[in-house]
């Protein structure tokens, strides 16, 4: 499998442009889903209110047209039995028409209803004029003419058509907002189903496709042919997922390659304690034979005495790493006991002399009385790894490494300082975590520091570490001292 930084790249702000994640949209889908129906309930309840006010206004124009209705009755009832008492009657009937218009025309909006309204009252006071004209012939014995006569039935001919036209008018208006609440019912269900198709249409590409991407990526990881995600919306959660299993998977593949690593590793320390029992005979055979060398020719030439001892003191000196190689490699359980600092100091320092140059100083200042309940070879482990990073830090650059210890009543500093290039304020918080490492791949595991710090803890101590970039890093490590042997 193959990946690229550009692929595995963090949640970042790929744009000034505002974007908006899954919940955002959602939230001002619903707002404006909201809205719209919000309006076409309040258009709806509006369209209602009117209904009810026309309802009411035709119910008062049927009331008006029956009252003109009354008027009528009552002037034909007069022509025919030409009784006095009717005109009483016919008045009362066309001032309740006259009120019941006047208020009618207040609630009259629409200009044809307002011309036939205005024109129904001049219509009513010429039939009231013509009903007094009437009155005071009759009062007087005077006969009407059929001219007169004829001018009541036109007027109140045309009273009875303007109150049905009235009536018309407001059965019309009453049609129109029926239809256009039937217009608002079907815009309302399309734009439930134009609202329902964007959702489906919505979560289908932002929700479920994304997660049947992320249902075959897993298929993939398992099988081992995962690609990286595409990712386009770093503000959008689903894009947040794929950067995540993205990172996770690159994650995994580092983590991988670590542990092979540490296998190979483990495998090397393995073959070193083999290849160490081997060099023992050979050791052996060279430290006894130099010794028999020697005692026979001690004393006959200075030049082989002296080189005879430099073979012993360098034999000797093989046999203690090979011990020391052998002590570090085997496999024990955690066995404290009471021992120097200086010591286990001292024999960490022999095993990675092969592996200092030139290039860089070695020193060494621990009191010898400082001693300390450790495992010997857990401890000689974690300075090894300390060393070595210091070795490695300053690389083939001039450099030195110090080495330090302080003791008061309860507990030790032992201070490592190398002069390399330092580690950066945001690396050296994170240094101690596992397989973290700044290495080149095949150059370290990331194991080291996150050993060390295990080590010393399972001590009962702490570590820490020191560094400014350009100066140099130290590291501390406090342990308790051993106290008993003072007692």
């Amino acid at each position: 499998m193959g990946y690229s930084d550009s692929q595995f790249c963090p949640l970042q702000e790929r744009s000034s442009v505002l974007k908006l994640n899954i919940r955002q949209k959602i939230i001002i889908g619903i707002v404006i889903f909201s809205i719209c129906f919000g309006c076409l309930g309040l258009l709806s309840y509006r369209n209602t209110l009117q209904l009810e006010k026309e309802v009411e206004l035709i119910e008062r124009s049927d009331d008006l047209s029956n009252l003109i209705l009354e008027v009528r009755r009552t002037e034909k009832n007069y022509l025919l039995y030409r009784d006095r008492a009717l005109f009483t009657t016919g008045r009362e009937y066309l001032t309740g028409a006259e009120n019941m218009l006047q208020e009618l025309m207040k609630e009259f909006s629409k200009p044809e209803i307002l011309r036939s309204g205005e024109e129904l009252r001049v219509n009513l006071a010429r039939y009231r004029e013509l009903l007094q004209q009437l009155d005071a012939q009759e009062s007087k014995k005077i006969n009407a003419g059929s001219t007169q006569n004829g001018s009541l039935r036109e007027i109140g001919q045309a009273m009875v058509e303007l109150s049905k036209a009235i009536s018309n008018f407001e059965r019309n208006n009453i049609l129109s907002i029926n239809h256009t609440l039937r217009s608002n019912l079907a815009l309302s269900m399309i734009g439930i189903a134009a609202v329902i198709t964007a959702l489906v249409a919505f979560f289908s590409y932002n929700i479920l496709k994304p997660l049947t991407q992320v249902q075959e990526a897993t298929r993939k990881i398992s099988q081992g042919t995962f690609t990286a995600l595409p990712i386009k919306n770093s503000h959008d959660e689903i894009q947040q997922v794929f950067a995540a299993l993205n990172s996770m998977v690159e994650q995994l593949l580092n983590r991988r390659r670590q542990l092979v690593q540490a296998q190979k590793l483990s495998s090397i320390g393995t073959l070193s304690s083999g290849i160490a029992h081997q060099l023992n005979n050979p050791l052996n055979n060279i430290s006894t034979s130099c010794q028999i060398l020697e005692e026979r020719t001690k004393g006959a030439d200075s030049l082989a005495d002296r080189m005879m001892n430099n073979i012993m003191q360098e034999t000797l000196r093989a046999r203690d790493i090979v011990k020391g190689l052998l002590e570090f490699s085997r496999e024990s359980e955690y066995s404290p006991g009471p021992i120097k600092i200086k010591s286990i100091m001292e024999s960490s320092m022999n095993l990675v002399s092969s592996q200092v140059p030139s290039n860089i100083s070695l020193s060494m200042d621990i009191p010898a009385e400082i001693m300390v309940n450790a495992d010997r070879r857990k401890m000689q482990e974690a300075f090894i790894n300390l060393l070595i990073n210091s070795i490695q830090a300053i690389d083939d650059r001039p450099g030195s490494i110090t080495i330090s210890a302080t003791a008061d009543e309860k507990q030790t500093e032992i201070a490592i300082s190398d002069t390399g290039p330092g580690i950066p304020p945001d690396i050296l918080e994170r240094i101690f975590d596992p397989f973290f490492s700044t290495k080149e791949v095949g150059q370290g595991t990331g194991l080291g520091l996150y050993i060390v710090y295990g080590i010393v803890e399972k001590h009962q101590g702490t570590i820490r570490a020191e560094s400014k970039q350009g100066k140099g890093t130290t590291f501390v490590i406090t342990l308790p001292l051993y106290l008993e042997h003072k007692a």
